[in-house]
């Protein structure tokens, strides 16, 4: 099937490449999967949907060899947060996808929605909910937000308010449910990140089952 998906141009796409990687024990980013890096997987399928392309990290000696245009956080030590508002200041366009670094299965077809729904909205996002309903999670790297979200997130940080899903007590935000996420990828697999050795067994795997098919 082709990934290719129609584009609402301008967008700027901006990955976040700032995590710590405790948990594989080294830089997930560069890991081979299939035959790329995982951050390699994220570029082929964002430059699908995006007019410019961006990379937040504080380690850019790492990832010179991607020839990206390459941003250091604004603010240090704010996490996943200070990468979006780094992202947003230097994106040319508006608006802006952010997604991870280690998320190499996000559906192309998803992010073109999430942008084409953003409207009057400060940021889109999908959201997840757990196997008994209770419990909702806003998948806020794997978003389009516009750069009305600037000055939302400088009174957060300023506010010491650093997680992101605290976004939706601060800025007009669209949830898209699961039942509208899913007409894009129906298993979710834009919201399968990788922090462990098992989540790579994973994503191997699954890459396997789609070569087969």
């Amino acid at each position: 099937m082709s990934l290719k998906t129609p584009k609402i141009s301008p967008v700027t796409g901006v990955i976040l490449a700032g995590g710590k990687s405790r948990r594989m024990g080294e830089n997930k980013a560069l890991l081979q999967l299939g035959g790329d890096s995982l951050i390699g997987h994220v570029i082929r399928r964002m430059r699908l949907v995006t007019d410019e392309l961006l990379l937040i990290t504080n380690s850019p000696a790492e990832y010179r060899h991607l020839d990206l245009p390459m941003y250091a956080d604004i603010v240090p030590n704010t996490g996943a947060l200070g990468g979006i508002y780094t992202g947003l200041t230097h994106a040319s366009h508006d608006p802006v996808l952010c997604v991870a670094c280690d998320s190499p299965f996000f559906a192309p077809k998803l992010l073109t929605y999430l942008v084409s729904v953003l409207a009057e909205y400060d940021a889109v996002m999908p959201y997840t909910t757990s196997r008994d309903k209770t419990h909702l999670t806003l998948q806020t790297l794997c978003a389009a937000y516009s750069k009305s979200c600037l000055s939302i997130i400088e009174r957060m940080l300023q506010a010491s308010e650093l997680r992101v899903h605290a976004l939706q007590e601060w800025a007009h935000i669209k949830r898209i449910p699961p039942e509208i996420w899913q007409r894009f990828d129906p298993n979710g697999m834009s919201f399968f990140n990788i922090n462990t050795p098992e989540d790579l067994d994973s994503a191997t795997s699954y890459i396997r089952s789609q070569t087969q098919q």
